[in-house]
C-alpha cells in the first residue's frame, strides 16, 4: 500500500477520521465508514426530511425481484424508516457503526433520529423485511443478528441522548437494553452488569423513577464486585462509577445511611486517584455538587486538583501479570525487589521468568553500590524510571504512535527516546529528561536497537518478541482487545531499555489527540525531532 502523509488538522472528535466500533463484533481496522463531509450532506437533508415526512409518503419502496417481503404490507412508519435509510446511506451507516466519542456534536442529533429509525425497524419488521433490506445477512443466524444488532444501536442512541441532556428519551432505550438480558437468563446482572448500571443512570438522572434507579444500580454493583468482573483498571473505574450513582440515588429515596459507606470509599478514591478519570467522566459523576465532592472541597477542588508524585505511583501500582488494580484486590509487593506487585502467588509464578531478569538488575545495582556508588545511584533511578513512567507517560506514547488513527501502529511502530539523568531532581519522574524523541517503523530500526543493546544480528527482532508476548499475554480488560505499543530509551551511562504497554480503544477515545505530545514527556522543554546514525525517517505523520 503507498504511504501517504495526512494533511490538516483532526477532525472535531479528536481524530482524524471517525472510526468504527460495534461491541461483540471484531470489525476490520480498514472498515469503511461515510466521510464527515458525506454525513454531513445527508444531516442537511435528514433536517429537511424530519420537518416534512408527509412528502416521502408516497415513493415506493421495493425489495430485489421474488423477495417474499415483497408481498408484505409495510406500516407507514416502517416504510419511511427504510426510505429515509435507503436515501440517506451515508448519515445511517455512520450513525450505526461510528463509535459514539467519535461522532462530532453537530450531526448527533442527526444520528439520534437515524438510529431512532433503525431501533424501530430493527424491533418491529420480519425476518424476509430484514434480509430483504440486508439488515441481517443471508447466512446469519437471524435472532443473534438482530440481537447484536439492536443491543449496539440501542446503546448508541442512549449514550447520545444522555450527552445531549435528553435523558428522558433514553430511559425506553435502556430499559429495552435490560429487557433483552433478562430474556437470555437469571441472574443476568450478574454476566453483564453494564446495561444495568446506564439503565439505573438514566432513571437517576431523568427522576422518572428512583426506586427503579436504586434497585438497577443495586443489581449492576452485584454483577461489577462478583469475580466474574475484571479487577483491572476498567473493573476499578466501573466500580467507582457505580457508586457514585447508586450513592446519589440512594439519597433520592431517603436511604441515607447506606449512601454514606458508598460516599467515604469515593471521597477516599478520589482523593488519591485526582486525574485518573478523564475531565468529562468525572464532572458527570460529581457534578451537580452533593456530599461526595462537598467532602473533597467542592467545584474549588474540582477545578484545581493536581496530579502529584504519590498519585502519578498510583497509576503504576498494578499487578505485573494480569492488570488487576487496588481496591477490588489487594496487591503484594515482591520481597526481593520490593516495587513489583502481584494480586496472587499464580500471577507472581507466572511472571517470574521476566521478574527474575529484574531482580538480577537490582542485585548487579547492590554490587555496584560497593565500588561507584553514584553509577548505582544512576542505575537504580533508571531501573524504576524505566517501569514506572513508562506507564505513567502512557499517553504521550498513544498519541505519538497516532494510535487514535490507526491502533495497529502499535505493532509496527516504535517511540525511541534519548535520555539525560538529573541526579538532583526529587521526583522520579523527573530524574531522566526526554532529549529528543521520534517515531519510527519497527523493521527501520533492528538494526539501531541491536547495536545499542549489544545484540546480534537477527536478536533485535526476538526480543521485542518477547516483549510484546509478555503484553500480549495479559489479560485484556473485560475480554476488550488491548492495543499494544512499546518503545525503546537510551542515553550515556545506562543500559538500553524495551518496553512494552497496551490500552483499550476505550482508553485512546477518552483522551483526545494531542499534536503536542512530546510536551507530556518534560516539565520543561519538551524533546527534540530524534535524528538516527542509520538514517530511518521518522514517519510519525506517515500513514
Amino acid at each position: 500500500m503507498k504511504q501517504k502523509a495526512i494533511q490538516g488538522p483532526p477532525s472535531e472528535s479528536g481524530v482524524h477520521q471517525p472510526r468504527a466500533h460495534l461491541d461483540g463484533i471484531n470489525l476490520p481496522k480498514d472498515f469503511p465508514v461515510p466521510t464527515l463531509k458525506q454525513v454531513r450532506e445527508d444531516a442537511v437533508e435528514a433536517k429537511q426530511m424530519q420537518q416534512h415526512p408527509e412528502e416521502y409518503e408516497d415513493i415506493v419502496f421495493m425489495f430485489p425481484p421474488g423477495s417474499p417481503a415483497n408481498q408484505e404490507t409495510l406500516p407507514k412508519h416502517l416504510k419511511l424508516g427504510l426510505v429515509f435509510n435507503n436515501l440517506l446511506p451515508g448519515l445511517f451507516k455512520f450513525s450505526y457503526f461510528v463509535a459514539e466519542g467519535d461522532v462530532p456534536e453537530d450531526v448527533v442529533s442527526d444520528c439520534i433520529w437515524a438510529l431512532s429509525l433503525f431501533i424501530r425497524v430493527m424491533e418491529e419488521c420480519s425476518e424476509n423485511v430484514l434480509r430483504a433490506a440486508g439488515h441481517v445477512k443471508k447466512n446469519n443466524d437471524f435472532k443473534m443478528s438482530r440481537y447484536i444488532t439492536l443491543i449496539n444501536a440501542r446503546a448508541k442512541i442512549v449514550s447520545h441522548l444522555i450527552k445531549s441532556k435528553r435523558v428522558e428519551e433514553a430511559v425506553p432505550y435502556a430499559k429495552a437494553i435490560v429487557d433483552e438480558e433478562y430474556s437470555r437468563g437469571a441472574d443476568a446482572w450478574l454476566e453483564n452488569p453494564m446495561p444495568f448500571m446506564v439503565y439505573g443512570e438514566t432513571l437517576l438522572l431523568s427522576r422518572l423513577d428512583d426506586h427503579e434507579a436504586v434497585k438497577m444500580l443495586r443489581r449492576a454493583m452485584l454483577g461489577v464486585e462478583s469475580d466474574k468482573w475484571p479487577a483491572d483498571s476498567r473493573g476499578v473505574s466501573s466500580q467507582v462509577k457505580g457508586r457514585a450513582l447508586l450513592a446519589r440515588a440512594l439519597r433520592n429515596v431517603g436511604a441515607d445511611e447506606e449512601a454514606g459507606p458508598h460516599e467515604k470509599f469515593l471521597v477516599n478514591w478520589f482523593r488519591k486517584h485526582p486525574r485518573t478519570m478523564d475531565e468529562t467522566s468525572m464532572r458527570r459523576l460529581l457534578l451537580p455538587e452533593g456530599p461526595v465532592l462537598r467532602e473533597l472541597g467542592g467545584e474549588t477542588w474540582l477545578d484545581n486538583r493536581k496530579q502529584t508524585s504519590k498519585t502519578e505511583q498510583r497509576l503504576t501500582k498494578l499487578c505485573r501479570t494480569c492488570g488487576a488494580r487496588e481496591p477490588l484486590v489487594t496487591l503484594m509487593r515482591c520481597n526481593n525487589c520490593k516495587y513489583t506487585y502481584y494480586c496472587s502467588r499464580e500471577c507472581q509464578r507466572a511472571n517470574w521468568k521476566l521478574h527474575n531478569e529484574r531482580a538480577q538488575i537490582l542485585d548487579k545495582i547492590e554490587r555496584m553500590s560497593l565500588t561507584d556508588p553514584d553509577g548505582a545511584k544512576r542505575a537504580a533511578d533508571w531501573s524504576q524510571w524505566c517501569n514506572a513512567n513508562h506507564d505513567a507517560n502512557q499517553f504521550g506514547l498513544v498519541h505519538a504512535l497516532g494510535l487514535h488513527q490507526d491502533p495497529e501502529r502499535g505493532r509496527t511502530h516504535i517511540v525511541i527516546k534519548y535520555v539525560e539523568y538529573v541526579p538532583t531532581a526529587t521526583k522520579l519522574k523527573h530524574k531522566f529528561s526526554v532529549v529528543s524523541c521520534g517515531v519510527f517503523l519497527i523493521k527501520d530500526v533492528l538494526r539501531d536497537i541491536e547495536v545499542a543493546m549489544n545484540l546480534d544480528p537477527g536478536e533485535g527482532e526476538e526480543y521485542i518478541d518477547s516483549v510484546v508476548r509478555e503484553v500480549r499475554e495479559r489479560p485484556g480488560e473485560d475480554g476488550r482487545k488491548r492495543i499494544q505499543f512499546i518503545d525503546f530509551s537510551l542515553g550515556d551511562g545506562i543500559s538500553p531499555w524495551l518496553g512494552g504497554g497496551a490500552t483499550t480503544i476505550e482508553a485512546i477515545r477518552a483522551h483526545p489527540y494531542n499534536p503536542d505530545w512530546r510536551k507530556l514527556f518534560n516539565v520543561g522543554a519538551p524533546p527534540s525531532p530524534m535524528k538516527l546514525v542509520s538514517g530511518a525517517k521518522d514517519v510519525e505523520h506517515v500513514f
